[in-house]
């Protein structure tokens, strides 16, 4: 069996809490996330769905702080890899509404299939419990395979064109 090894110095790059804009240090940046969700793509696109190994390991590099990166596949409509919730795994995403009845699900896939990918917000809850709260995730498809990758921040304020900003300057 071959075993994908992932370390995490690549991803020391960017540490960016408060002197990013960031109030609590506790809280994934929209910086933390662009860079993650794209690693975790190239990554996918490099080694294919052995990645998947690491990406629902609720204790790799990919779940950090308040939020984790996820993969569906659009089109075969199913959740690859979900650490925070393991149960959405092999669901239905095209199918998925969030807690005021919104189908995200397929939000998400539209706005993963534009090029450099985009935000899409919903009302989810964050890992670990609490209320559901409105979640912005950045979603990106996958080079040469049916993959979309995503995570997300959890924040009231912030507006999609700050983070469409964020994430463009990050290409």
């Amino acid at each position: 069996m071959k075993r994908l090894l992932i370390t995490t110095t690549t991803l020391l790059l960017v540490s960016c809490s408060a002197p990013c804009g960031w109030p609590d240090a506790d809280q994934a940046t929209p910086r933390e996330v662009v860079l993650k969700v794209r690693r975790a793509a190239a990554l996918l696109a490099d080694h294919g769905a052995i990645v998947f190994e690491v990406l629902r390991d609720n204790n790799s590099e990919f779940s950090w702080k308040d939020t984790y990166v996820f993969v569906v596949d659009c089109n075969a409509d199913l959740v690859m890899a979900n650490p925070a919730f393991p149960q959405r795994q092999g669901g239905d995403i095209k199918q998925h509404t969030d807690y005021r009845g919104k189908q995200y699900g397929l939000e998400l896939c539209e706005t993963a299939r534009q090029p450099g990918g985009g935000w899409v917000e919903y009302i989810w809850p964050r890992p670990g419990g609490g209320d559901p709260s409105r979640k912005i995730s950045y979603v990106v498809s996958v080079d040469g395979h049916p993959y979309q990758v995503g995570a997300g921040i959890y924040n009231e304020t912030v507006s999609i064109a700050e983070l469409n900003r964020i994430s463009e300057t990050r290409r």
